[in-house]
């Protein structure tokens, strides 16, 4: 399942961020999007090519990004990367929730005309207010392979990308104001939903061990898959 699950994550990365496939990896890179580990890095690693590592130096220098390298359990990989001065930044953590019982939730899906409201919940949530018109116009333009959607009351956001018989979940975020109300909580039943009325296997997201969320998405029925280091300079 780990292959499916990849593929899922650089499919939502890709309408994102430019994806340039490298010797034995994909790297994804933009700079709208200033030193987010998300959104740029380089992933899908299947090889120790101290080559590509370095090619990849070059083109985050180019486009003033900090470096950023993820690897899936390869241990010789993050020798190689100790070797060229990356040290281990963070561990995301790739959750899976089967079909369960989830509760009725109403929300809004959102639009062309609708993507500013979905980006300004989103920047406000992860306190990137100088990226939202930048979010707006990538949501606009993703339209036709994601899915966003916020709450009825306008105060949490997720977007929901199919791939692999798989439902992936990203960018999940609500207001500070509004956060410890449950509204993150609806909105995940609601992708949950979203699995069963579309026939699909699985709900998949992934989590940064800094955010201290494991035990909170563990209480929603959440469990671990895998894990992916990352790694930075």
């Amino acid at each position: 399942m780990i292959p499916q699950i990849e593929e899922n994550d650089m499919g939502f990365t890709s309408l994102w961020s430019n994806a340039k496939k490298m010797e034995c990896g994909v790297l994804f890179l933009n700079p709208l999007f200033v030193d987010d580990l998300f959104f740029n890095k380089l992933s899908n690693v299947s090889c120790t090519s101290e080559q590509m590592i370095d090619e990849s130096l070059k083109y985050f220098k180019q486009e003033h990004l900090s470096p950023c390298v993820y690897s899936v359990n390869y241990k010789e990989l993050e020798n190689l990367l100790e070797r060229k001065g990356f040290v281990h930044h963070d561990t995301l953590h790739v959750l899976k929730r089967n079909n369960v019982e989830t509760r009725k939730i109403n929300t809004i899906k959102i639009n062309h005309d609708t993507a500013s409201l979905w980006s300004g919940i989103f920047c406000r949530a992860y306190d990137c207010l100088e990226w939202e018109d930048n979010v707006t116009t990538t949501v606009a333009n993703s339209l036709h392979y994601a899915d966003y959607f916020v709450d009825e009351s306008k105060s949490s956001c997720v977007a929901l990308y199919e791939k692999n018989n798989i439902l992936g979940l990203y960018c999940l975020g609500t207001l500070p104001g509004r956060r410890h109300g449950g509204l993150g909580s609806l909105l995940v039943d609601f992708a949950s939903s979203e699995v069963k009325s579309r026939s699909l296997e699985c709900l998949i997201l992934e989590t940064y061990g800094r955010d201290n969320l494991l035990k909170f998405y563990s209480k929603l029925g959440f469990e671990q898959v895998y894990e992916k280091k990352v790694y930075t300079i």
